[in-house]
């Protein structure tokens, strides 16, 4: 079982400021269905960091109509459902009439449509999650281990 992640935590990873956050929950598939009991807090997977993060990239970034980037959300959930190799440079290709997405792998080639380079954002929360290189930084040099009686 993984971390519980709350909307702080995909605010904090993804940029949106949490009003921004709520409003897109409302009418994106499968969030907007998928609603919390009153008072309670609506938990996150990783993978939905990576969904909403892209969701952001399409609406800032590349000005997309929060309508377009909510009518994509299935497609996003659906094509960013794992497992897969671990592909740092992974793209996916977005056309928003008629919506579809892609999964691409290495060079693959695209026919139209804009193109997200997931590596960063994949970077972006496992350094958040703490499976990033952060963990490699420790410089801990070799040691005198001894034994102490008494």
């Amino acid at each position: 079982m993984g971390p519980r992640l709350t909307a702080a935590d995909v605010c904090a990873v993804t940029g949106y400021s949490r009003d921004e956050l709520q409003a897109l929950l409302r009418v994106m598939s499968p969030y907007a269905v998928d609603r919390p009991a009153p008072r309670v807090a609506r938990e996150f997977t990783p993978r939905d960091l990576i969904v909403l993060g892209v969701t952001q990239l399409l609406e800032q970034r590349y000005g997309l109509r929060r309508t377009a980037v909510a009518e994509m959300g299935p497609l996003l959930h659906e094509v960013l459902a794992g497992p897969r190799l671990l592909n740092r440079q992974a793209r996916l290709a977005v056309t928003a009439h008629p919506a579809r997405i892609e999964y691409l792998e290495d060079g693959a080639p695209v026919a139209e449509g804009l193109v997200i380079a997931l590596g960063p954002l994949f970077d972006k929360v496992d350094t958040y999650l703490n499976f990033g290189q952060s963990q490699l930084a420790l410089q801990f040099g070799p040691t005198v281990v001894g034994r102490k009686y008494g």
